[in-house]
């Protein structure tokens, strides 16, 4: 294999040591005012370490691509709280403006992908800015569909902003199983429901 053929970066598992560098590129994304939700830095170093010590586990994973030891993209996943959506995981993700285009964004999904295949979530959802298009097309190349749009859903200081809901499903969805129950439906279903 020759030098080109090999990446010059490397997806893995955060670790407390790549606080400072995440925090870095949390602020150059932050500054662009397009990509992300978050307008103003809250997190410290102090707290990036601490949510970097927990190892992936079968609640959520927090990866990081790196160059060197500059963190050039960042994937965090975590299934839903709720008993009646533990089975699905959201995830956020953003990448180093210089990185982007350069195969990190589809490494760090592959990596979220196989997390959520290793611990049984069976879909995994996020939203996008409609005006991001590569973003939008990286998350249909890995099969993600649009599922809703939110209308004005981030209001930030440059104004309202929409957000596309996508979804991938890592099992057969159960619209294409026959097990999408509606409300109604599913009240019926339910030990005493039914018709009087």
């Amino acid at each position: 294999m020759s030098d080109a053929a090999t990446p010059a970066f490397e997806v893995r598992p955060a670790r407390p040591g790549d606080a400072a560098s995440f925090l870095l590129l949390y602020r150059v994304v932050i500054a662009e005012e397009r990509f992300i939700r978050t307008e103003d830095l809250a997190t410290t170093e102090r707290d990036a370490r601490r949510r970097f010590r927990v190892r992936p586990n079968d609640g959520s994973a927090n990866l990081v691509a790196v160059a060197g030891a500059e963190v050039i993209g960042s994937l965090g996943i975590s299934r839903e709280d709720q008993a009646v959506t533990r089975h699905v995981a959201s995830l956020g993700m953003m990448v180093a403006p210089a990185w982007r285009r350069r195969g990190v964004g589809s490494a760090l999904m592959r990596e979220a992908i196989a997390w959520g295949r290793l611990v049984g979530v069976e879909k995994l959802e996020l939203s996008v800015y409609p005006d991001n298009a590569a973003a939008i097309a990286l998350y249909r190349a890995f099969g993600f569909e649009e599922e809703g749009r939110l209308r004005g859903h981030s209001k930030k200081r440059i104004g309202y902003f929409d957000e596309i809901l996508m979804g991938l499903w890592l099992v057969r969805p159960p619209t294409e199983a026959g097990d999408l129950l509606h409300h109604g439906e599913a009240a019926r279903r339910a030990p005493g429901g039914g018709a009087p």
